[in-house]
């Protein structure tokens, strides 16, 4: 495996991938992804990814023995030839937004352009997937042209809705339901994020989503 990739023990069930770059991150998730891993989960975060057993059914040797198997493979592994950007493997999911938050005029101010251009630059070119975290179903999205922090509310609100899209940091994200916050909300989706009885989440990690502004409904 390249340099600048570490493998570390985290515990008797796991082991953390520390990797250099998003984009390398993200393409060792997605090969991982494409692995027979033998009841290993694949937990991406911002610039690691843990392997994880968390099967109970699954005892302590019986997970070191998967994990060092795993491991092998990894450290011969050529990261570089991995085909990190092939758009015909990346499932997008479109998300149609109603642009009408309460932070809409203060962030487009913010970045020197008026909320109608800042509507079209938020919907102007997929945003990535990069991992999942916070509560379920919740991504952090990001893109190449977004290099502008956003910086988080002094005071976070009480509640934020379910469907709110916002951004905070360098990060873009979709609330799946009603939680407190502290992101800039630019409006809001009917799109369903994470559905408890049937598919879970419906992002993944190295997924893309292509927002859409309408008006009214937004399904």
């Amino acid at each position: 495996m390249d340099d600048g990739i570490r493998l570390l023990p985290y515990g008797p069930r796991a082991v953390l991938v520390e990797l250099p770059d998003p984009a390398s991150r993200r393409a060792l998730t997605r090969w991982l992804g494409e692995q027979d891993l033998g009841g290993i989960d694949v937990v991406p975060a911002e610039s690691t990814i843990l392997l994880d057993v968390s099967d109970p059914t699954i005892d302590d040797t019986d997970a070191h023995a998967r994990l060092s198997r795993t491991v092998r493979t990894l450290r011969d592994l050529d990261l570089g030839a991995l085909n990190q950007d092939d758009p015909g493997r990346v499932r997008v999911v479109s998300v149609d937004v109603r642009y009408d938050g309460p932070d809409l005029s203060d962030v487009a101010v913010s970045f020197g352009m008026s909320t109608d251009a800042l509507i079209d630059w938020h919907t102007s070119s997929p945003w990535i997937v990069e991992f999942l975290g916070f509560m379920p179903g919740f991504g952090y999205l990001t893109r190449a042209d977004h290099r502008r922090p956003v910086p988080r509310l002094d005071s976070p609100r009480s509640a934020i809705p379910g469907g709110a899209v916002g951004l905070a940091g360098l990060y873009c994200g979709i609330y799946p339901r009603s939680s407190p916050g502290g992101w800039q909300l630019l409006g809001r989706t009917d799109h369903v994020m994470f559905d408890v009885a049937g598919d879970g989440a419906t992002l993944a990690a190295g997924g893309q989503v292509q927002f859409r502004a309408v008006r009214g409904p937004t399904r």
